[in-house]
């Protein structure tokens, strides 16, 4: 057997004399006959593919896979029970993985290996060769778009202007004429930048980057306190996605249906994880600020406990992981790689934003929420980042950032009842609706101006 270092390949060095191959097929021997189908179909699509069906017992077997494997701009591993005992296979499938262009497929019924089991996997056991199958559009995308190539440091304004995926059909458009994708298609390739929805009622989402950015107000902000700081420098690993909007009211019926028209609007709520152990039911949930004269609206009067149930019942009809966003993902996603008091600079007025603006020395007062995307979005295409609602995090309050995790999630450690909410309402100043401002709020406090964002996992 070879001893495949893929590890140490350069593949800036190896391009010159490999293939450049779109695919690289990685697969064990006695499969060689499911292989052959794949990559003739993957071929019929239109795309170059190389495997080593064509090796001579002459060839350089360990020089010329590592060169291929290296050029390649993504690699197609064939899971089944003979590959995944493989070393050679597993050796190959760790190198795509690490260089961000694993493709998995499972091409028979089989344990994974256990560090792949959390990747999103294409099913493709039961597949005949139909070209219009669902598990292989789903293959189809994901192999165009690591094909297509991702933005990587480049700015926003250029990744949503990424070249769109031949094999990606739009089911709905934004606004601004961008393009709603389904979001079943969507994984950790898809290029930042790209919207999508779970369902036909799901909050639309936008595929955020990974990156760094520095986190809290610097000392010279005039409108600093001191639970914005100290600066510290974080790192969003792995792209996630953000919804583009705060939740509105029709998709918040949508998944937890109609709510009561009567409760009251500082009802305490009990959570999800109450029923399942035989807690008492929670209280319906009050009827938000908006409804029902009009469910596109930002939902509001919405508690933690609310909201985390609103995403547990979302992930179970979806299948996907939606969650409520870190502090440090809501505001890396509402700088949007600005440095300023605001995403877009440091001076804000009523056409910027949804808030109690102060004009001519005159204070004016809003009666409530408007329609989300009546204002322009920030740099990673999300709207109403600034003012409208305030909306919820998973971080429990705490009264400084020299704890934080600097790796993106949630802080556990701090107040047990309060729960920080960012990016102020339609009743606040301009201070709070800056990016580094926080705000705190028990957890089963259900007011006018708070409600929430969703965030959703990429596999």
């Amino acid at each position: 057997m070879r001893n495949a270092r893929y590890d140490s390949i350069n593949p800036a060095e190896a391009k010159p004399g490999a293939s450049v191959a779109d695919i690289f097929i990685s697969y064990k021997k006695e499969d060689f006959t499911s292989a052959e189908g794949v990559a003739t179909a993957l071929r019929g699509e239109g795309f170059s593919v190389w495997w080593d069906d064509g090796l001579t017992p002459k060839a350089a077997w360990d020089a010329t896979l590592e060169r291929e494997i290296a050029a390649a701009t993504s690699v197609v591993v064939l899971w089944s029970p003979r590959s995944v005992s493989s070393e050679w296979v597993r050796t190959e499938a760790h190198y795509a993985q690490d260089k961000a262009k694993l493709v998995p497929v499972m091409i028979e019924t089989c344990a994974l290996p256990l560090a792949f089991m959390l990747r999103q996997t294409i099913n493709l056991s039961t597949w005949k060769g139909d070209r219009s199958d669902r598990q292989w559009r789903k293959l189809l995308i994901w192999i165009a778009d690591l094909v297509g190539g991702k933005p990587g440091d480049a700015s926003m304004p250029q990744a949503l202007a990424a070249q769109p995926n031949r094999f990606r059909e739009a089911i709905g458009r934004l606004a601004s004429g961008d393009a709603i994708v389904d979001g079943t298609f969507v994984n950790a390739s898809t290029p930042a930048g790209t919207a999508f929805r779970d369902g036909e009622h799901g909050p639309v989402m936008r595929v955020l980057p990974p990156g760094a950015f520095v986190l809290g107000a610097p000392p010279g902000d005039p409108d600093c306190t001191p639970v914005e700081g100290p600066q510290r420098r974080v790192e969003i690993p792995v792209p996630f996605a953000m919804g583009v909007f705060p939740v509105r009211v029709s998709e918040f019926r949508a998944v937890m249906g109609a709510p009561a028209a009567t409760q009251d609007a500082k009802s305490p709520a009990r959570g999800w994880l109450g029923r399942l152990f035989g807690a008492p039911p929670p209280a319906p949930v009050p009827t938000p600020l908006s409804a029902p004269s009009n469910p596109a609206l930002p939902l509001t009067r919405v508690s933690f406990d609310d909201a985390q149930e609103f995403v547990a019942r979302i992930s179970a009809a979806t299948g996907e992981a939606y969650r409520i966003p870190s502090e440090t993902e809501w505001e890396y996603a509402c700088r949007a790689r600005s440095k300023s008091r605001y995403s877009w600079g440091d001076t804000i007025d009523a056409s910027d934003a949804a808030f109690a603006w102060e004009g001519s020395g005159l204070r004016t007062p809003l009666i409530g929420a408007v329609e989300p995307g009546s204002f322009k979005p920030n740099g990673f295409g999300l709207y109403d980042m600034h003012g409208n609602v305030r909306e919820w995090t998973a971080d429990l309050w705490h009264e400084s950032y020299d704890t934080a995790p600097l790796d993106g999630s949630p802080a556990t450690e701090g107040h047990g009842s309060m729960y920080v909410v960012r990016g102020g309402g339609w009743s606040d100043g301009p201070a709070l609706l800056r990016s580094s401002a926080r705000m705190r709020a028990t957890r089963t406090a259900r007011l006018d101006v708070i409600g929430l964002r969703v965030a959703r996992a990429l596999s």
